[in-house]
C-alpha cells in the first residue's frame, strides 16, 4: 500500500529508466512470451532530512531527474528538475503552473548513494544556504537489491524478480496484463520496502487509471498481489508526512500497519 505522485509522474516519469536499480535483460522464457527489452522503471524515493524538517520525493537515475521538496516548518513546497551525472544531482526549481519557464529561485545539488538512498544535498535560494542530509523516510531491515526481467506480447504479462546479490530468480510475477512500456517501483505502504505497481490493461485502458499492486512482504521475501488496492480507481499519490494515499485529490486512504482506512 503505497503511492503518491502526480498522474503525469507515473505515466510520464514512469516512462523513464532507472538502470542502476533495475533493467530489462534477456532470460530464457519457458513459455510463448517474448522478452521485453524496453520496459522502463520509475523509482520514487521518499526521503526525510535528519532534522525532520524536510521531506523529499526524488526521482533519479532517469534522463530527467526531478524532485518535490516539502518544508514542514515554512509550510512550503518546491518542485525541482535538472540533471544527473553518475551520482551527482543538479536540480533547479521551476514554476509549477508554467513548467516551460525555468526558475532559479532555489537550487538543490548533491550526491545520491543509490544503494542506501542517502542524499547529501545543498539547498540555496531566497536567503537559504544550508546543507541537508536526507535518508529514507521509512527505514527497512535487510532490504533486497533487485532487478527485473520482463516478458509479454502486446502487453506485459510476466515479471521475473532477480536478486542482484546472487543473480537468481527470486520470484515470478504473472497472471495479469499490464502496460508494456513502464512500471512503478515505490513504497506504497510506507514500510520502507519498495513495491511494484503496474498499469492494469486486463479489461481496462491506461486512461481508466486502474493499477495492479504487488506489495513486498519482508517476512516471506515475496511480492503479494493486493486485491484490496486494485479495487480503487485513480492514480495514487503518496503523502509521506501523513502516511496517506491520495487518489485524484478526492479519495484519501490512511495507511496504518499495512492496512488501508478510508479517510475522505
Amino acid at each position: 500500500m503505497r503511492h503518491s505522485v502526480k498522474a503525469h509522474v507515473l505515466l510520464g516519469a514512469l516512462a523513464l529508466s532507472i538502470s542502476t536499480i533495475s533493467s530489462a535483460q534477456n532470460t530464457t522464457s519457458n513459455d510463448t512470451l517474448q522478452p521485453l527489452k524496453n520496459v522502463k522503471v520509475s523509482m520514487q524515493r521518499m526521503l526525510k532530512s535528519s532534522d525532520g524538517r524536510y521531506f523529499l520525493d526524488l526521482y533519479a537515475g532517469i534522463p530527467a531527474p526531478n524532485a518535490h521538496l516539502t518544508d514542514t516548518q515554512q509550510k512550503q513546497k518546491i518542485d525541482f528538475k535538472g540533471l544527473q551525472k553518475w551520482q551527482q544531482l543538479t536540480l533547479r526549481s521551476y514554476a509549477v503552473n508554467d513548467k516551460a519557464v525555468a526558475s532559479t529561485e532555489y537550487a538543490l545539488d548533491g550526491n545520491l548513494n543509490i544503494i542506501s538512498s542517502q542524499f547529501s544535498a545543498q539547498l540555496n535560494g531566497k536567503g537559504t544556504n544550508k546543507k541537508i542530509q536526507f535518508g529514507p523516510a521509512f527505514k527497512a531491515v535487510d532490504k533486497p537489491a533487485l532487478q527485473f526481467n520482463f516478458f509479454g506480447d502486446k502487453t506485459l504479462k510476466r515479471v521475473d524478480v532477480i536478486n542482484k546479490a546472487n543473480g537468481k530468480v527470486m520470484q515470478i510475477l504473472k497472471g495479469f496484463s499490464a502496460f508494456p512500456n513502464t512500471i512503478g517501483y515505490l513504497d506504497i505502504n510506507f514500510d520502507g520496502y519498495y513495491d511494484v505497481v503496474l498499469s492494469n490493461l486486463d479489461g481496462h485502458k491506461v486512461e481508466d487509471q486502474r493499477f495492479i499492486y504487488w506489495v513486498y512482504n519482508p517476512s516471506t521475501r515475496q511480492f503479494q498481489r493486493s486485491p484490496q488496492m486494485e479495487k480503487i480507481v485513480g492514480f495514487p499519490k503518496l503523502d509521506a508526512q501523513k502516511k496517506q494515499i491520495h487518489y485524484d485529490d478526492k479519495v484519501v486512504y490512511q495507511v496504518k500497519d499495512g492496512l488501508l482506512t478510508l479517510v475522505n
